[in-house]
């Protein structure tokens, strides 16, 4: 953990912390707290956000989703409250975004018909054929980051945090009592801000290609990459739901994004077309 307390503006002290985790940098800014309270908390935050990311990678071997991966197709697997929670609100997601939010990760595992059945009395797991396999990798970042906010909001009332830039809530506002401001890069110019958003109590979840033009999203309906140009971001109060939100409308059809919109309430949603010159085209789905 890197933890650096900054008392040069004497009326805001501020920590900043960051830890390698999720498969990118999280960072939180602390404004306003005493040094003890706020390396306190990063450790806290931080702990949790470690052990998440071991539980729930399936490419550890130890994870608890490698467990299910490995033994639900001959049999039901018990697992522990959260991973059931988790797998019952992906469940909930896939059919609530028409199949564009899908954790499916092989072919086996997207064919028609073929899912994980869950027995809520004795939490059990079981997939419905042998070769299906769960990633979570698109749903733990936005899950973690809700518990990490809820962690900190319930130590301050003002702080943002930010998992490798794609996902970021902001608790409060800004000390200097405006909205946080927070920018999405330019697809083709690091250096520039396709679109910045400001945020109050609210997070933030950007899906598309990356600065190199690579796509790492899959269309469950095709179970290949999805290829086109663009940025979908999505605000709204969770951060859970931001995630799987521009993760399914990243994927959908444009015809299909407002009937998915439509089911989440108090959420909005941006298309963002970054051009050649330096500019973007900000369009509201």
């Amino acid at each position: 953990m890197e933890f650096i307390y900054s008392t040069r503006n004497p009326d805001c002290p501020t920590a900043y912390s960051c830890e390698e985790a999720m498969h990118t940098r999280c960072e939180m800014l602390l404004p306003r707290m005493a040094e003890p309270d706020a390396r306190a908390l990063a450790e806290e935050v931080w702990a949790m956000v470690k052990e998440a990311d071991e539980r729930y990678s399936r490419f550890r071997p130890g994870s608890a989703i490698s467990a299910v991966n490995r033994s639900a197709g001959a049999e039901e697997v018990e697992v522990d409250d959260e991973l059931f929670t988790v797998l019952e609100l992906c469940d909930t997601f896939r059919k609530a975004t028409d199949g564009f939010f899908d954790i499916s990760a092989n072919e086996i595992s997207r064919s028609s018909g073929r899912r994980w059945i869950l027995d809520p009395a004795r939490h059990m797991v079981r997939f419905s054929v042998e070769g299906m396999r769960l990633d979570l990798g698109g749903f733990a970042k936005g899950f973690v980051l809700q518990k990490a906010v809820n962690a900190v909001s319930a130590a301050t009332n003002c702080a943002i945090l930010s998992f490798g830039g794609s996902s970021t809530a902001a608790i409060g506002i800004h000390p200097l009592g405006s909205a946080w401001p927070v920018s999405v890069a330019h697809v083709y110019y690091a250096d520039k801000a396709a679109h910045t958003f400001r945020l109050e109590n609210c997070s933030l979840s950007v899906s598309g290609k990356d600065m190199h033009g690579k796509g790492h999203i899959i269309d469950p309906s095709t179970g290949n990459t999805v290829e086109k140009d663009g940025l979908v971001a999505v605000t709204g109060p969770s951060a859970m739901i931001t995630e799987v939100l521009s993760t399914a409308l990243w994927v959908a059809p444009e015809e299909k994004r407002k009937e998915i919109l439509s089911a989440f309430e108090g959420y909005e949603a941006q298309d963002i077309r970054c051009l050649p010159d330096g500019t973007a085209r900000v369009l509201t789905i």
